[in-house]
C-alpha cells in the first residue's frame, strides 16, 4: 500500500498546485500542461501497482517489459515514483514563483492574412510527401505497415520530413483557431478570402490522410493542442460545445491512427471497411495507450540497472545538433541512445524517455530537480512574455509573445518524452515554425486605412472594429 500512498499524496498535491496556477493566471494551457505532465509521469503507475499487487488493470503494457525490462515493486520503483512526483511538483512550484503579476495591456490587434499560411502549408505538405513517396511505394510492394517500415528505414531526410509535417499542420491549426474566433479574437483581425475556409479544409484533410497512412500521432496531437489553446486564448467567451465536439473528433482521429497504424499499407482500405466501426473506444485509448507507460518505465530501468550518468552529454549533443544531419549523418546521438543501450532494450524500435530521466542521465539526482526548475522557468517565461507586449513592441516579439503560451503547453507532450535535447524541438517546431509563418501573414496595427485598403479589394474582414 505504500506505493498507492505515494501516488495518492502526489496526485492531491499536484491537483492543488494546478488549481493554484489556474487561479493565478486563468490560462487553459496551465491545466492542460499539468495534465500532460501527470499523464506521462505518474498515470501509468496506478495500473502497474494494481497488477503487481495481485489485481488486474486490463491495460496493455506488458509487452514493454519484454522489449525493455521487467518492472518490480522494489526500492528502485519507490524511488522512481518519488522522483517523478518531485519533478512535477518542482515544475509547478517554479511556475508559481516565476509567473508575473503584471496585467495585460490593451494594444492594437494585428492584421492576419491567411494566404501566406496556406501557401507555406501546401508547399510543406508537398515536400514531406515527396520525401516519403518512395518509402510508401516500397511498403506497399512489401505488404508492410507504412508506420513500421518508414520508422525502421530512416535516413538523414527523415527529420526534414517530420519538420515539414509540423510546418503543414501547426501554423494552419493556429490560423483555423483565429478564424474560428472571428470578431471575438483578442489579438488578430482576419483578412479572409472566399476560398480561405475551403483551402484550410483541403490542407488539413490532406495532411490528416497523410499522417493516418504514416501512423504519425505526435504531429497531429501537437497541432490539435496548439489549435485548441489558440482558440481558447483568443476569445473571452469560448463556444464550449464547439470545443468539446472538436476535442472528441480529434481524440477519435488519434485513436484511429493508433488502431490502424500496424495494418499493411496495401490492405489498409479493406481494413478500414471491415474494422472502422471497432475504432470507437476513445476513452479506452486515452487510458490504455502505451504512451502512459513507456516514458514511465525509463526512470525505473535506469535505477534498476545502476546506469551511471554521463555528465552534461545532452548539452554536447545539443551543440552538435546545430549541424543538420544531412551534412553530418553520424553526428552524436542524443541521450536516448545511451538509455536504450544501458537498459538492454531491443534495438531498432522507438521507446519514450521521460524528461526527468534524461536530466538524471546527465547530472544524477540533482539533475531531476535542475531539469524541473528549468522547465518551470521556461514555461513561466513563455507566459510572462505576453504581459510584456507594449504598443511599440516589434512584430517578431509580439508574435512570439502571443503564441508562446499556447506553443509551450502544446509542446509539452513531446518535450516530456525526451531528454534536455527536446528543447531544440520546441524551439524549432513550437516557436520558429509558427512565428515564421505568421510573420509572412501579419501586419501590425488594425488601423482604419489598412482596413479600408483590404475592403476596397473585396476581401472580407472578420474581427474588424
Amino acid at each position: 500500500m505504500q506505493y498507492f500512498a505515494i501516488l495518492i499524496v502526489a496526485t492531491v498535491v499536484i491537483g492543488i498546485l494546478t488549481a493554484a496556477l489556474y487561479r493565478q493566471r486563468r490560462e487553459a494551457g496551465l491545466v492542460i500542461g499539468c495534465a500532460v505532465l501527470y499523464y506521462w509521469s505518474l498515470f501509468g503507475a496506478w495500473s502497474i501497482i494494481l497488477d503487481k499487487t495481485g489485481g488486474f488493470s486490463g491495460k496493455n503494457y506488458h509487452y514493454l517489459e519484454y522489449k525493455l525490462f521487467p518492472v518490480s515493486l522494489d526500492a528502485a520503483y519507490r524511488t522512481t515514483l518519488g522522483l517523478y512526483a518531485g519533478f512535477v511538483i518542482v515544475v509547478q512550484l517554479s511556475l508559481l514563483i516565476a509567473l508575473s503579476r503584471r496585467r495585460e495591456r490593451p494594444i492594437l490587434r494585428l492584421i492576419l492574412r491567411h494566404d501566406p499560411i496556406l501557401a507555406i502549408g501546401f508547399l510543406a505538405a508537398l515536400g514531406s510527401f515527396l520525401i516519403m513517396r518512395e518509402k510508401l511505394a516500397t511498403a506497399w510492394a512489401l505488404n508492410a505497415s507504412a508506420y513500421f517500415y518508414t520508422r525502421s528505414q530512416t535516413n538523414e531526410w527523415f527529420t526534414l520530413h517530420q519538420v515539414l509535417n509540423r510546418v503543414a499542420l501547426i501554423p494552419p491549426a493556429i490560423g483555423v483557431a483565429i478564424l474560428a474566433a472571428g470578431k471575438q479574437s483578442r489579438f488578430f483581425v482576419n483578412v479572409v478570402r472566399r476560398y480561405t475556409w475551403p483551402a484550410y479544409a483541403a490542407l488539413l484533410a490532406g495532411m490528416g490522410l497523410f499522417t493516418f497512412v504514416l501512423g504519425n500521432k505526435n504531429e497531429v496531437l501537437m497541432a490539435l493542442l496548439t489549435g485548441f489553446l489558440a482558440y481558447l486564448g483568443s476569445v473571452r467567451r469560448p463556444n464550449w460545445v464547439r470545443v468539446g465536439l472538436a476535442a472528441l473528433g480529434g481524440m477519435w482521429f488519434l485513436y484511429a491512427i493508433d488502431f490502424f497504424r500496424g495494418v499493411p499499407l496495401s490492405g489498409l482500405e479493406d481494413a478500414l471497411s471491415q474494422r472502422l466501426q471497432e475504432a470507437t473506444e476513445v476513452g479506452r485509448f486515452a487510458t490504455s495507450s502505451n504512451e502512459a507507460f513507456a516514458a514511465h518505465f525509463s526512470m525505473y530501468g535506469v535505477l534498476a540497472t545502476n546506469t551511471p550518468p554521463r555528465f552534461g552529454y545532452s548539452l554536447y549533443s545539443l551543440i552538435c545538433s546545430v549541424v543538420p544531419r544531412v551534412f553530418w549523418p553520424d553526428r552524436p546521438k542524443d541521450i536516448y541512445l545511451y538509455y536504450s543501450d544501458s537498459v538492454g532494450a531491443i534495438q531498432n524500435q522507438g521507446y519514450s524517455l521521460h524528461h526527468a530521466t534524461g536530466w538524471y542521465l546527465n547530472f544524477g539526482y540533482a539533475g531531476v530537480a535542475l531539469g524541473a526548475m528549468v522547465l518551470g522557468l521556461v514555461w513561466a517565461g513563455c507566459l510572462n512574455a505576453h504581459q510584456r507586449i507594449r504598443p511599440k513592441s516589434g512584430l517578431v516579439f509580439r508574435l512570439f509573445a502571443t503564441i508562446a503560451p499556447w506553443a509551450f503547453a502544446a509542446g509539452l507532450a513531446p518535450l516530456v518524452r525526451a531528454g534536455p535535447e527536446g528543447y531544440k524541438g520546441f524551439l524549432i517546431e513550437g516557436l520558429l515554425i509558427p512565428v515564421g509563418a505568421l510573420l509572412f501573414a501579419c501586419r501590425s496595427g488594425a488601423r482604419k486605412k489598412k482596413l479600408a485598403w483590404h475592403r476596397q479589394r473585396g476581401w472580407i474582414l472578420e474581427g474588424a472594429p
